[in-house]
């Protein structure tokens, strides 16, 4: 009965944000200043409290691994797969169908299931994700589509730059490794630092599903339904197969195995649609295709906490 009203109230604040703006109670581009707030503020701090309210376990590294390649191999296997379709179509998968949303999504929303202590697994598999999540993906694939007309000018450093700014302005994954620093040097979290950051970090989950419910925009375009249709099917091929690869495959507790494993199903990124819209033009589908995949993940990963504990 709890899960399916925390599920209720997770699809509630979805809602709320998109009937929100359907209204005129919010702005059609207001979600920007609620991703300013959540990947300055809330998500720092929820990564801050996961690390200090839980053990950690140097085995946890290959969760990273597998974070890692279950954004990495899809985007070649994408670049192959999809080498027939047109560039906008084309990029538009390989941009939108890979990487996942986990802090501001998997990460309040597997907390809300599973509680607190689950925190750490997942962050752990988001930072192998924002490897790719916060630039390894639009480097790639401007790399091989050539869709930044400005990339084939620029000198070797040039690019090196960008691609090094695309990382270090990063305020998640900044703290990210801050915290794996912190984690190898046996430094644990002061108390009131803990305290602190609390409030901020328990306002993650709330905000993170507003911002979602605010992004959702309907396309009217046939071929944006089937490239949407497209980037689903990619990702729950690719969920399915890092699922499975976590529950058999990584050296660690079973408890672990079923968090990273959940983790997986996580829906399309936020840095996905910012891509998107910069590179191809297509933001508003790629928001509108984050909205769905957030709903059906949201049911996924619901079913899968309620059914997995059952098999451990």
């Amino acid at each position: 009965m709890n899960l399916a009203l925390q599920t209720g109230a997770l699809m509630l604040a979805i809602l709320m944000g998109y009937a929100g703006k359907r209204i005129g109670v919010f702005g059609g581009r207001d979600y920007k200043l609620l991703q300013t707030i959540i990947f300055n503020v809330t998500l720092p701090a929820a990564v801050i409290l996961s690390f200090a309210k839980n053990d950690h376990d140097l085995r946890m590294f290959w969760v990273i691994l597998l974070g890692f390649l279950a954004a990495f191999v899809p985007l070649l296997a994408i670049y192959f797969a999809a080498r027939r379709a047109p560039v906008r179509s084309r990029g538009f998968q390989m941009l939108v169908g890979t990487t996942f949303n986990v802090g501001s999504f998997a990460l309040p929303a597997i907390t809300t299931f599973l509680g607190a202590g689950a925190g750490v697994a997942v962050v752990m598999f988001d930072i192998g994700n924002a490897m790719m999540c916060a630039a390894g993906a639009l480097v790639l694939t401007n790399l091989l589509l050539h869709l930044d007309p400005n990339w084939d000018a620029m000198t070797g450093g040039q690019r090196a730059r960008v691609i090094a700014r695309n990382f270090y302005s990063s305020v998640p994954f900044d703290m990210y490794l801050t915290m794996i620093v912190l984690l190898l040097a046996g430094i644990a979290i002061p108390g009131p630092v803990v305290t602190l950051i609390t409030p901020f970090a328990n306002a993650n989950t709330f905000l993170s599903m507003i911002m979602v419910g605010m992004m959702m925009e309907v396309p009217r375009d046939r071929d944006d339904f089937l490239d949407m249709a497209k980037v689903l099917g990619w990702r729950l091929l690719v969920a399915v197969c890092a699922a499975l690869a976590a529950w058999y495959l990584l050296p660690l507790a079973p408890e672990v195995r079923m968090v990273v494993a959940v983790t997986a199903f996580a829906p399309i990124s936020i840095f996905s649609t910012k891509y998107a819209d910069e590179t191809l033009d297509r933001g508003e589908l790629a928001g509108f295709s984050l909205t769905v995949s957030a709903l059906i993940s949201l049911v996924i990963m619901a079913g899968l906490c309620a059914w997995l504990p059952t098999l451990l």
